[in-house]
């Protein structure tokens, strides 16, 4: 899994990435928005709150309002896409950890059973060196047996005759 390291590592990076994306779609956001509630919404708000009354006032109350509204909305816009951007590459992140950790888990499995037929091949060497030990052994005693009885038969031999 991811250490805390990591963790603030990638959020500092979603941010950077997010504000700059952000920044520049921010002046195209904020002035189609600051439009339609200038055209739109404020002529209605203000004409349903006191009817008949848009005036010279409106222009005041929209150049005062607008530079709020558009900074809230940028915050905001900022905000949802870097907690968008984190959450996805959190979400990648965990899904290659899964798959690395699916690897590394057939690795040792691997790993597990070379260990097993290394020892298995090495019991069998050790196995066939004994066996190949014993058998000069017998050899050898095979060789002094028939040499000793060819003396003893020799000597029988020659007492006979």
């Amino acid at each position: 899994m991811l250490g805390e390291r990591d963790l603030q590592a990638v959020r500092e990076i979603a941010v950077e990435v997010t504000t700059e994306v952000v920044l520049k779609l921010v002046p195209d956001i904020v002035e189609k928005v600051t439009t339609r509630i200038i055209d739109e919404r404020i002529p209605k708000i203000i004409d349903e709150r006191v009817p008949g009354i848009i005036d010279e006032r409106v222009p005041k109350i929209i150049d005062e309002r607008v530079p709020g509204i558009a900074a809230k909305v940028a915050n905001d816009i900022v905000r949802k896409s870097t907690h968008d951007s984190e959450v996805m590459l959190l979400d990648e992140m965990e899904r290659y950890d899964r798959k690395n950790e699916r690897k590394f888990a057939e690795i040792r499995k691997d790993l597990a059973e070379l260990k097993e037929l290394y020892r298995m091949i090495k019991n069998e060497q050790d196995t066939i060196a004994i066996l190949i030990r014993n058998l000069d052994d017998h050899e050898t005693r095979i060789t002094r047996l028939e040499e000793e009885r060819d003396r003893e038969h020799g000597k029988i031999r020659r007492i006979k005759t």
